[in-house]
């Protein structure tokens, strides 16, 4: 029997300077076959290839934060889940022409629906039961700039590939498409000065001079002097006449050498250090390289949290419950998996260390069998940057209360894992025992 998987919903809090991120559900999709006049809004899967069908889904962006603007879009994730191959290929993704609105339960193959800029071309679509995630940066910033401008996606496929993907409106394995929104965070505006009341003094105004109407006389140019007569050149000197070399007189015979004397003793006295000698203008040979210093321990990202908590209203009951693994309030699991639908990209390398994962959970108010106990098993999942395949990391926590009504109970991790920047985090909870469910199942991870 396949496993019931609900919705959660997931918040990403960050120190200010890393900005946050928003994730929002679709709020219309559906696909139509060219020529054929029939709708499939309701539908749970969206088809694209099958027929010539094309697929369609939509968010609305009034829900991010008033006054938003397209420089504060950061980055903008559409993450699809592929549900089934039919035929494998590659698909291409564009955004609905804004002159071509469509509506969920109204849009038929004879609407005239038309692409406007490409989001993304040729991605591979031939492995089902898996998440593709798309950078939709660009198309998202042109919403927020031109609102009137968002009809959504659309989803074409190449080459004969046919293929389907989960709608909003399934309930089996329950993953429509998701917009993850990363917004820059800026810090809170101070507050603004008070204005002063009181004006200083104005200073007085000094005499203005009367101004003269009458210009003094001009005073008379002297006359320019005459110039003198250039005195005569002298005449020049005879030059006297130069003396005779005297004679070089003969040079003298080299006397005899005399005889070589002992050799004197050697001393025992050392004779006096001569003086220091001047410094050599010339500079040595170089030293060799020292060898490289150990590498230091790689840095951590500080401040930064990660808070995952997931949700959904139980429809028996009536009530807000967290990762509840059953299929009504009230009645007995085993064995059940529930795992978020919400997934987001880690924004900066980062360590979630032991005791940073902690849990907490109550039992329903319905009691268990006499005797029995509850036990659900977190693990975190993660798929590296652009992978859309999620493996199970070391780090899980298992809580554990009591079968009786509003008991309660809690846990802390025990492993360490480290995750890049771009990788992608989900959380699974599994329950392991086969009695009531938890009414309430909530989980901090601190990621450092």
């Amino acid at each position: 029997m396949n496993n019931r998987i609900r919705c959660a919903i997931a918040t990403l809090a960050l120190a200010p300077i890393a900005g946050f991120a928003q994730t929002l559900a679709p709020s219309q999709d559906a696909y139509y076959v060219l020529g054929n006049g029939s709708n499939f809004g309701t539908a749970t899967t969206i088809t694209v290839g099958s027929s010539g069908s094309i697929g369609l889904v939509q968010f609305d962006l009034t829900q991010l934060p008033a006054g938003l603007t397209a420089a504060q879009i950061q980055k903008a994730t559409l993450t699809v889940f592929l549900n089934h191959v039919n035929t494998g290929g590659s698909i291409n993704i564009d955004t609905v022409s804004a002159s071509t609105p469509w509506g969920e339960l109204t849009v038929t193959g004879n609407s005239g629906i038309s692409p406007g800029i490409a989001v993304n071309t040729s991605v591979m679509t031939n492995t089902a039961n898996t998440f593709i995630a798309l950078d939709a940066t660009a198309a998202v910033q042109g919403w927020i700039t031109t609102p009137s401008s968002n009809n959504g996606f659309m989803m074409q496929a190449n080459s004969g590939t046919s293929v389907q993907f989960d709608s909003k409106e399934n309930t089996t394995t329950s993953h429509p498409t998701m917009l993850t929104v990363v917004l820059v965070s800026n810090g809170p505006t101070g507050p603004t000065g008070g204005t002063s009341t009181v004006a200083g003094p104005t200073g007085p105004t000094g005499a203005s001079g009367a101004a003269s109407t009458v210009a003094g006389p001009v005073g008379p140019t002297g006359a320019t002097g005459l110039s003198g007569n250039n005195g005569a050149t002298g005449s020049t000197g005879a030059t006297g006449s130069s003396g005779s070399n005297g004679v070089t007189g003969a040079t003298g015979s080299t006397g005899n050498s005399g005889p070589t004397g002992p050799t004197g003793a050697v001393s025992t006295v050392a004779g006096p250090v001569g003086p220091t000698g001047a410094s050599s203008a010339i500079p040595g040979p170089a030293g060799p390289t020292g060898a490289n210093g150990a590498t230091g321990p790689t840095g951590t990202v500080s401040s930064a949290q990660l808070n995952l908590v997931g949700t959904f209203t139980n429809a028996a009951s009536n009530v807000t419950e967290y990762f509840l693994p059953t299929n009504t309030a009230g009645t007995t699991a085993s064995n059940q998996t529930l795992s978020s639908t919400f997934w987001f990209p880690i924004p900066a390398a980062c360590t979630i260390a032991v005791g940073a994962m902690t849990a907490a959970g109550n039992v329903y108010s319905t009691p268990a069998p006499s005797g029995t106990t509850t036990t659900n098993v977190i693990t975190l999942l993660k798929a590296s940057a652009g992978s859309g395949a999620f493996t199970a990391t070391p780090v899980t926590c298992t809580v554990t209360a009591a079968g009786t009504a509003n008991s309660a109970g809690s846990c802390s991790n025990a492993s360490s894992a480290s995750f890049s920047a771009g990788d992608i985090l989900v959380m699974q909870d599994v329950q392991t025992t086969n009695v009531n469910t938890f009414v309430k199942l909530s989980t901090n991870i601190k990621c450092q």
